[in-house]
């Protein structure tokens, strides 16, 4: 997916360790999205494109950050502040960009769109879970 540079071992455990809950967070928004699609389809079609929309942006958002940090910490910067505040700025623009652009649409269906953001956070607690256990 991307080079780390070798600068120990610690940082080869956290590459694994995050390309490992990359990949689980991944399987668990699948899921949750296809549930999700399903539901919609059924009740309410004109909401599934933007609740899946939003489940789509907030994994590009939790990849983004999850590379850029993992980066940001296996090159040791010094400018490491200014670097997180960028990812954290240009992760947000993102967002905004893409819900501006759906209210300008259809301003109903940002609902649905912050619907399927949050529902990321499922997939997230239920990865914490599953590690707890």
């Amino acid at each position: 997916m991307y080079n780390i540079p070798n600068k120990g071992i610690g940082v080869n455990i956290l590459a694994k360790e995050l390309l490992i809950m990359m990949k689980r967070v991944f399987f668990y928004d699948l899921f949750i999205g296809i549930i999700v699609a399903i539901v919609s389809l059924l009740l309410i079609s004109n909401y599934c494109f933007y609740l899946l929309l939003g489940i789509v942006t907030a994994i590009l958002s939790f990849f983004m950050n999850s590379v850029f940090t993992n980066y940001i910490v296996t090159s040791r910067k010094e400018s490491y502040r200014m670097l997180m505040l960028f990812n954290s700025i240009f992760r947000i623009a993102f967002i905004c960009i893409i819900a501006i652009l759906i209210f300008s649409f259809n301003e109903s269906m940002v609902f649905p769109f912050l619907i399927g953001y949050s529902l990321h956070f499922l997939s997230i607690i239920v990865y914490s879970v599953s590690i707890k256990n």
